[in-house]
């Protein structure tokens, strides 16, 4: 197909770029609400040091996790 065909098949069908920019501004307001969700929640924030299942046991110079 030629270039004229093409801006033709492209024209005969409009309401596919409508479905991309939909598709577009749909992906991008899942992103802006996950990351004001993770701004203006707990979400972002790393788990308390107070779990005992998280701690760092230590010995001189060595420093052993716990294993699950």
């Amino acid at each position: 197909m030629g270039r004229l065909e093409d801006i033709i098949e492209r024209n005969r069908n409009p309401k596919a770029n409508r479905e991309r920019v939909t598709v577009g501004i749909g992906l991008g307001l899942f992103l802006l609400l996950i990351i004001i969700l993770m701004v203006f929640t707990d979400l972002g924030e790393r788990p308390d040091d107070n779990d005992d299942s998280l701690k760092v046991r230590r010995l001189p110079d060595v420093q052993l996790r716990p294993t699950k």
